[in-house]
């Protein structure tokens, strides 16, 4: 098996997919942009939704970097929180087309998506947040519900990523006008968890 073919296909593969998503792709499609044939895409993945699966497997563990941060004990809950919008958004801003699509395709196919998020990406750093979050409130450190200050968070940095169209529209924006507005945010962001939740 050549690593090399299969690491082009699935190269090319996500990039037809974030464009049609899985409904809209076709395996020709695939095989044409990739310059190999049918037989040949069948060889290294059995069909259509293999291929999916692979391909956002490996997506999603890099997404999980977005969260992987390790927490320094001495640290304040609102470091912490911070510290996890600084992750997001350094990785979002490297694929800001990631959080759209992933929304797309919950939505669309979520028995598929759930399995490959589960399969593809810890959730022990979202799981530890919520553990931080929940600690901090208890020792009054931080108020409101937990989940709803993770939700909260969540949302903060998701959503400007998914609505990326809408904003730029909006806002009469092109992609470098909005990533450089995206780079601000997160320090919006900061300011808000402190002014919300203190």
């Amino acid at each position: 098996m050549n690593t090399d073919i299969e690491k082009h296909i699935l190269e090319v593969a996500k990039k037809v997919f974030l464009k049609r998503g899985l409904a809209g792709t076709r395996l020709q499609e695939i095989a044409n942009e990739a310059g190999v044939g049918r037989t040949a895409l069948h060889y290294y993945f059995r069909n259509k939704e293999k291929l999916f699966q692979v391909v956002w497997t490996k997506a999603f563990e890099q997404i999980a970097s977005r969260a992987n941060f390790v927490f320094n004990p001495d640290s304040s809950i609102f470091e912490k929180m911070k510290q996890f919008v600084d992750g997001y958004f350094e990785s979002a801003l490297l694929h800001p087309e990631y959080d759209l699509f992933i929304l797309s395709e919950f939505n669309q196919n979520p028995n598929m998506m759930k399995d490959i998020f589960l399969s593809g990406m810890s959730l022990d750093s979202s799981n530890s947040l919520l553990y931080e979050i929940e600690k901090a409130v208890k020792n009054n450190e931080l108020k409101g519900d937990p989940v709803q200050v993770l939700i909260t968070l969540l949302s903060l940095c998701i959503h400007p990523f998914a609505g990326k169209s809408i904003i730029q529209v909006l806002l009469n924006l092109n992609d470098e006008e909005f990533l450089e507005l995206m780079k601000n945010r997160k320090y919006i962001i900061h300011e808000f968890i402190e002014k919300s939740f203190r």
